[in-house]
């Protein structure tokens, strides 16, 4: 069966150019499936956020399109309010271990969150007892549109070097576990002047890699999806990205994944070796621990890959949504113990180093202390007890108990329903830069509704600076 995916998207933003920069971005339009043979994952056009260098030419004025409508020139922020607090409820315990696949590697114990009760998500999440920080997390002014996207030229192909914006991936995707081929034969706009990210079940024949027997072997992937990126094109520097999307598939049949994601330009979705203790990194000071597991930290006293010498690099990741359809609901495992259930939209803001101790376990609400502080959803949404992130373990690493880190994924989850696979709805992400003199922030929105914000605050207070 294909599965089609229509959107437009747009870009807005307050600041003119990319010259001089601190981010570069990624526009990526995924369909992954990961570790099931029939997930697929949809990623469409994604932007990059803190720590890397951005490329210049940014504010062009060919970077729009001629056919966007007029109310998409200038936009403001929305505003944030938290929600009342929920019914508190007791922490559930555990005491099981954190799984790796090598034995190889030294297993971190989790800690047990403590006995002391602690309040339990509902369907609205805690909010702070007091602002997280004294800058307000929407910022007043207008932002003018700088990059937009109709997609509503009939037969446009992204195939590499045919698009000005946008290449569809010709590669073999092997993250994650994936079952697919990204063929940018699947990546097209339609007579309706619709672009359509189309996942198919077609073989495709490929040389992978036996990462048991560990040579190269040929490999057969059942399943052809789509992905475009704007990966060395367009830079995105802050501001406010949105895209208007019809989910695949049913919302309640499992199987697909879609995402729409933002990446650092220094590491290329599927390219792995370009993302090796670098994904996704967002330290920048020189620090015993990055010193010894960020290849680009801010401990290099030489000038290095053309950067500049004292200053980290990495490529934290924020994923706007990745979508997970399905019957499961709220209330029934494994989604036993929260309140959102499938079909739902995940938001996160992935970043590294992470809690190196104290972290709370997957499936479990978090202890007293033991996550990020000061973070807002919005309703219909809640923690992502699920997952919290990875224990980072690369192959032939010299001496894997300094450059072994965590990363963690600040996430919320947001139900969705059968609309959201049926008609257009538009997701939304505000991301205010830091300066001096204030924290930046990240608020996500669907159809103009707070998922989740993160204030830069929340990061700081954990050690890892600002947003």
């Amino acid at each position: 069966m294909r599965q089609p995916i229509r959107f437009q998207k747009r870009f807005v933003s307050r600041r003119g150019g990319g010259e001089g920069a601190s981010s570069m971005n990624n526009n990526h339009v995924r369909l992954l499936p990961k570790t099931s043979p029939r997930k697929v994952s949809l990623s469409l056009p994604c932007t990059v956020l803190v720590l890397i260098i951005c490329c210049s030419g940014f504010a062009r004025s060919d970077w729009i399109d001629p056919d966007t409508p007029d109310e998409a020139f200038e936009t403001s922020a929305l505003t944030v309010r938290p929600l009342p607090d929920p019914t508190p409820a007791p922490t559930i315990l555990y005491n099981d271990d954190y799984y790796f696949d090598d034995d190889r590697v030294p297993r971190p114990k989790r800690p047990k969150p403590t006995h002391k009760p602690t309040e339990q998500p509902t369907a609205v999440p805690t909010a702070p007892s007091a602002p997280p920080t004294s800058a307000p997390t929407g910022t007043t002014g207008a932002y003018k549109l700088v990059f937009s996207d109709e997609f509503n030229a009939a037969g446009r192909t992204f195939h590499d070097g045919q698009d000005a914006r946008w290449t569809a991936m010709n590669k073999n995707d092997y993250t994650n576990n994936a079952q697919h081929y990204y063929s940018p034969n699947n990546a097209f706009t339609n007579a309706n002047g619709e672009l359509v990210i189309q996942t198919e079940a077609a073989d495709t024949e490929v040389i992978g890699y036996d990462d048991i027997k560990r040579k190269k072997t040929h490999v057969t992937k059942h399943f052809r999806s789509g992905m475009i990126q704007t990966w060395n094109k367009f830079c995105f520097t802050g501001g406010i990205i949105e895209a208007e999307v019809v989910l695949p598939g049913k919302h309640d049949v499992g199987g697909l994944w879609p995402a729409f994601w933002l990446l650092g330009n220094l590491a290329r979705h599927t390219y792995v070796g370009s993302s090796e203790h670098i994904w996704p990194w967002s330290e920048v000071n020189c620090t015993k621990k990055s010193e010894a597991s960020q290849l680009l930290s801010g401990c290099h006293k030489a000038t290095h890959y053309g950067m500049k010498p004292g200053v980290g690099r990495g490529a934290p990741e924020i994923d706007i949504f990745e979508v997970q359809p399905g019957n499961v609901h709220a209330g029934l495992e494994p989604f036993d113990q929260m309140p959102v259930g499938q079909p739902f939209m995940s938001t996160s803001f992935q970043i590294a180093p992470g809690r190196p101790v104290n972290r709370p376990g997957p499936g479990y609400w978090p202890g007293p202390g033991q996550w990020y502080q000061g973070l807002i959803g919005g309703e219909n949404s809640t923690l992502n007890i699920q997952f919290y992130g990875n224990y980072n373990h690369f192959r032939g690493d010299y001496d894997p108990a300094k450059s072994d880190y965590w990363s963690d994924a600040v996430s919320y989850n947001r139900q969705l329903s059968q609309t959201h696979f049926k008609k257009r709805h538009k997701y939304r992400l505000e991301w205010e830069v830091p300066t001096d003199e204030r924290y930046g922030h990240l608020n996500w929105f669907l159809d103009d509704k707070l998922v989740l914000s993160i204030n830069g605050k929340s990061i700081a207070d954990a050690g890892l600076g600002k947003t």
